[in-house]
């Protein structure tokens, strides 16, 4: 789960122009996401079993230098069986991302005014 977040958010930022750093001490903005499992559910459906997990993905942001909050999608879901659903969690990771780029780009842009 985290990996999958880690990567996308990443990917998204670098594709914003956005700089990434792995030190907290050198990052004007800093992100952090908790991700926990919320239910796990396992079923029957065509003769297989599928393990369907559901996490909860909280973010945080901040703007340590500056300290201020910089504003973050609200924490959000997904489900899925790891091992027939990992695309899914891989969208799900994917928007999220998308969703991190834009407030911070509101966030820069607010500051600019």
């Amino acid at each position: 789960m985290c990996a999958s977040l880690r990567s996308n958010v990443n990917d998204a930022l670098d594709k914003a122009g956005f700089r990434v750093v792995t030190s907290p001490d050198r990052a004007d903005i800093a992100i952090g996401a908790v991700a926990g499992g919320l239910q796990e559910k396992v079923s029957q459906q065509f003769g297989q079993t599928f393990a369907t997990r559901t996490y909860k993905i909280e973010l945080s942001g901040e703007a340590p230098k500056l300290g201020d909050a910089v504003s973050m999608p609200p924490a959000t879901t997904v489900s899925f069986d790891a091992s027939v659903g990992r695309e899914r969690l891989e969208e799900k990771s994917r928007l999220v991302a998308g969703d991190i780029v834009e407030r911070i780009r509101a966030y820069i842009k607010k500051k600019r005014g």
